[in-house]
């Protein structure tokens, strides 16, 4: 299952690469390479969540595919680096770069943002289970207690009843 997700980000990476390259060959406009360039950048950030989502419970598999895909994906970089560079556009890789180091922080702060969510949503659950736990023993003792006095006040009725008859008083 872990090395399917790592083989699904790489084959990201190989048609994003694949889509710049007969683009590249076909036409000389460099924009229209930025969007493949764009799923190029949402790979690598694909490949960082799945690697501190795992944390140091990667196999020894998962580290090569890792591995591998990382270099896949710097070696299709730095191709299209030179072919913006070469055709004298290295400002708009620039510019690329810029956006693309955004759209990672955009991407890691909602990450962060669903994480703090659910960790919010289970400690308020938690909270909600506590308070219920809370109103159903408060419930017991409450019942318990009455069940006390209504024993206690069974117990003088009898035996003022008793009394109060031995003595003449009729109710």
């Amino acid at each position: 299952m872990a090395v399917a997700e790592i083989m699904a980000i790489m084959s990201t990476i190989n048609a994003a690469a694949g889509a710049i390259n007969k683009v590249a060959g076909t036409c000389s406009d460099v924009e229209t390479i930025g969007a493949f360039v764009g799923k190029l950048g949402q790979a690598q950030i694909d490949l960082q969540v799945y690697k501190n989502k795992r944390g140091n419970n990667l196999s020894q598999e998962e580290h090569i595919q890792l591995a591998l895909a990382k270099k896949a994906y710097d070696e299709k970089m730095a191709e299209i680096k030179d072919l913006f560079y070469w055709s004298g556009n290295a400002h708009i890789w620039d510019n690329m770069q810029i956006e693309m180091a955004n759209a990672r922080k955009r991407r890691i702060a909602e990450i962060k943002a669903k994480a703090e969510a659910r960790r919010k949503a289970i400690k308020m659950a938690a909270y909600g289970f506590l308070g219920l736990l809370v109103a159903v023993a408060g419930f017991i003792v409450l019942f318990l207690g009455i069940r006390a006095y209504a024993e206690e006040v069974a117990w003088w009725t009898n035996n003022l009843s008793g009394i109060a008859y031995s003595v003449g008083i009729r109710w």
